[in-house]
């Protein structure tokens, strides 16, 4: 019987059957299934590679027969070619799966292990935060154009330097799922890199106090950025600082290798206002994290919010960046009279007089030195945002 828009009502299923496919006369292969439950479609089959392949074409509800005897004839002349159009059909099915987003999924599954915590998280937060546009598209039509659209809106956005990190995470993931068989080359290779000005924005002690009284009291934020004005460390150190890390017998800090830049465990003192800080907060509810609300593995996440808030508050002439607190806390020391190698010791820097063959062997961090020179400056910094003059004079630097 030929299948036509006629014949097809006409069919029926035989007795005791719950499934069967009529075949039509002219064209072998081109057939109309009929099912138990009432589902009809139409079919086509052949044979490839000594295998029966069959695929659906539609119902007649949306596909005429004279549509289907097309599409039918189409592929069966795609199988005369060598084609097999089941099997690619079912591998583009698969392919449509393999999003952006699936793809970034399974990658930070992979890396979850072997990122230092905070490098995680930044990872994480460029690719599903920063590329959540192109979370829905299949990985394979990622495009190296598409991918300069959404660096030039993070560049509009975010700034320069956010949006070259960015690039940098995707570039290693796309690197990942080269190597996966996901796509065959990294569409990131060759997209454009921001050009970075060096910062060099140095907080005066008067802006410091400006930006401490416009913190909100009893704040995480507050709390954290006052460290950080009183300690000169990164913002994810104090950020993520765990009481475990935190001697308040010794007023000092020590963070292991796994939270410093440059993977070294790092001890520091605390002055008597940042040592304050932390008395004020002890143990709050058992939390192992010092801040944030003791969820994950990380403490405080609200930096962005926190800040906007706080320059509307502050109203300082120019803006500034939370890491700007570093180069003022080093800034601050030296104007001071606190010694290089001093300063680098309360910072963790590697460079000068701590690299190399003194850095080997003098390992006493400057212990007396570092103290005393936190002390001068917490001195000086609740002196300015008391209005008043430090009772502490600078140090005379060495002849």
């Amino acid at each position: 019987m030929r299948l036509t828009t006629k014949t097809v009502p006409t069919l029926t299923l035989p007795p005791g059957a719950t499934d069967k496919i009529f075949f039509d006369s002219e064209l072998p292969g081109f057939g109309f299934r009929i099912r138990a439950s009432g589902a009809q479609a139409w079919v086509v089959q052949y044979a490839f590679g000594g295998k029966t392949r069959r695929m659906a074409l539609g119902s007649p509800a949306i596909l005429d027969a004279a549509k289907a005897r097309e599409t039918a004839r189409d592929i069966l002349a795609a199988v005369r070619l060598g084609k097999d159009p089941a099997a690619e059909k079912a591998q583009s099915k698969a392919r449509a799966g393999e999003t952006f987003g699936e793809c970034v999924r399974l990658y930070l599954g992979r890396r979850r292990s072997s990122l230092r915590p905070r490098s995680y998280v930044e990872v994480e937060r460029h690719l599903v935060k920063n590329l959540t546009r192109l979370h829905s598209r299949p990985i394979d039509q990622i495009d190296r154009r598409a991918i300069a659209i959404e660096l030039t809106r993070l560049t509009d956005e975010c700034g320069a330097v956010q949006a070259n990190r960015t690039r940098a995470s995707l570039h290693a993931f796309l690197r990942w799922c080269a190597g996966e068989g996901f796509i065959d080359i990294n569409p990131a290779t060759f997209t454009n890199r921001n050009p970075e000005t060096p910062r060099d924005r140095v907080l005066s002690l008067a802006e410091l106090a400006k930006a401490w009284r416009a913190l909100p009291e009893g704040s995480n934020y507050a709390d954290i950025v006052r460290l950080l004005i009183l300690t000169g460390q990164r913002e994810t150190e104090i950020g993520d600082l765990q009481w475990s890390e935190v001697n308040l017998d010794r007023r000092t800090i020590t963070l292991p290798g796994a939270r410093t830049k440059n993977h070294r465990e790092h001890t520091f003192p605390l002055s008597a206002p940042a040592a304050a800080i932390l008395e004020a907060r002890l143990r709050q509810d058992g939390r192992e994290l010092v801040f944030g609300t003791g969820k994950g593995r990380n403490g405080f996440d609200g930096w962005s919010t926190a800040k906007v808030r706080l320059d509307d508050a502050a109203q300082l002439d120019q803006p500034f960046v939370i890491h700007d607190l570093r180069r003022s806390f080093s800034t601050g020391l030296g104007d001071l009279g606190i010694a290089p190698h001093t300063i680098e010791a309360l910072i963790n820097h590697q460079s000068g007089t701590k690299r190399g063959v003194s850095g080997v062997y003098n390992r006493s961090a400057y212990e007396r030195e570092a103290r005393q020179a936190v002390e001068l400056w917490g001195n000086a910094v609740l002196a300015a945002v008391a209005g008043i003059e430090p009772t502490v004079v600078p140090l005379a630097r060495p002849a």
